[in-house]
């Protein structure tokens, strides 16, 4: 590890503190040391922010509640003929409501990026990840125009590598942070009718 990356690491994690269980749909079995080097990758992102992803494996029991106040969701599963033409995954947020606890990556369309810019499976793995995470705790479907929210992930900037291109705004990090502190939002929503809609996340242009 370079000693700028070692100093990031360091920093972030003295100032992630607000913890988030996140749940993890392993629908095509990914093998542990990629999903521990994509465990790295999004935690890396998602402490910057001031945020503690315990990680949770939802193919044992006690997985089918629920999600409780700071607790998502994320499907990792092969894209089909119906998925988004060129998107590594989808968040579904409630647009009524600006909340979210489901996201969607596309394993294979991760893999064959990878394979493509030449970076680490796992690396972009959660990249993703930690990028819908965004969506979801942020309640909304927009892109920013830099760093890790940006719709587009291109193979030069995969490449470089850079932190700031992998990292959460300012803005974005106080928000998160904002939202995850708020009182336990109610997902019981008991007799309301909610919007919900699948939003294509993340798109990839090859150059």
């Amino acid at each position: 590890m370079s000693i700028a990356l070692a100093s990031l690491a360091l920093t972030t994690t003295l100032v992630a503190n607000l913890p988030l269980v996140v749940r993890i749909y392993d629908a095509v079995g990914v093998s542990p040391r990629t999903l521990e080097q994509a465990h790295t990758s999004a935690a890396l992102a998602l402490a910057a922010a001031g945020i503690r992803p315990i990680w949770r494996p939802c193919h044992a029991a006690g997985c089918i509640s629920r999600p409780k106040a700071h607790e998502l969701e994320i499907r990792i599963v092969n894209a089909t003929g119906l998925s988004q033409r060129g998107s590594l995954g989808f968040a579904t947020v409630d647009v009524v409501h600006h909340v979210g606890t489901l996201a969607t990556v596309y394993i294979d369309r991760v893999d064959e990026l990878a394979i493509q810019t030449g970076v680490e499976r796992g690396a972009l793995l959660g990249r993703a990840i930690a990028h819908e995470i965004g969506h979801l705790i942020l309640g909304s479907t927009n892109h920013a125009s830099f760093g890790l929210m940006r719709a587009t992930w291109t193979a030069q900037e995969l490449r470089r590598s850079l932190p700031l291109d992998w990292m959460f705004s300012a803005w974005e990090s106080e928000e998160m942070r904002r939202r995850l502190s708020e009182e336990a939002s109610d997902f019981s929503h008991q007799d309301t009718k909610i919007a919900m809609r699948q939003w294509p996340s993340l798109g990839s242009v090859i150059h």
